[in-house]
């Protein structure tokens, strides 16, 4: 588990935005370090997609029809949404607004459009954090993809080509983080790692809880 920061000292209200291609293994990494440290949540999507064999509608998506998923947008329920695949995709603002009332960072798994638009907001008091998964090669992507017989092989050709779009946009990103073969704790080690260093970061808001501690008037 990842520490806790001193309760008596300004805590950082982070929103982990976690993204990768399709068949990168982004979602054992997240369900993994979510599961390792209770003082994160998961912030469960909206999509319009059909499920997939043992999800769960509000555990793996909150999954909408189409009418239902554009009524959202229409009433800027959502903190970001995006096309992807024929499918639509949001993040509900209700997700991050639940997560801060119960005192925990949230960890958002979207795609590189919606990550770029949370990018763009002034999210204060929380700050937004974005780190993207890679796997070690694209040969590893298409096998992991054709091993999950999911896609025709018209939808996997869609997937590889818009995985090779999604990486070019590392560049927008914070952090990135390999996910190998058999490597979801060494990547979740990494992120853990990262989280720990942004909790740990020295800023304005520290300062003016520290002043206070030490006696110090912070109108001078």
């Amino acid at each position: 588990m990842l520490p806790m920061a001193n309760t008596h000292l300004y805590k950082p209200n982070l929103v982990i935005v976690i993204s990768g291609p399709s068949g990168s293994g982004k979602s054992s990494v997240i369900n993994t370090l979510c599961e390792a440290d209770e003082t994160l949540q998961l912030s469960v999507s909206a999509t319009t997609r059909n499920p997939r064999p043992g999800e769960v509608d509000g555990v793996n998506y909150h999954f909408l029809s189409k009418a239902e998923f554009e009524k959202h947008i229409q009433q800027g329920s959502f903190l970001e949404w995006a096309e992807y695949g024929d499918n639509l995709y949001g993040t509900l603002k209700s997700e991050i607004a639940a997560a801060r009332e119960a005192g925990k960072d949230a960890i958002l798994e979207i795609e590189v459009e919606g990550s770029l638009q949370i990018k763009e907001q002034d999210l204060t008091p929380a700050k937004t954090l974005l780190i993207f998964i890679i796997p070690p090669s694209f040969t590893t992507l298409e096998e992991r993809l054709r091993r999950r017989q999911t896609e025709s092989e018209k939808e996997l050709k869609q997937r590889l080509d818009i995985a090779k779009s999604e990486v070019l946009q590392i560049q927008h990103y914070d952090y990135w983080v390999s996910n190998p073969e058999d490597g979801v704790q060494q990547a979740v080690n990494q992120i853990q790692a990262i989280i720990i260093a942004e909790r740990s970061r020295i800023d304005d808001k520290l300062i003016e809880t520290i002043n206070p501690l030490l006696g110090v008037d912070c109108t001078d």
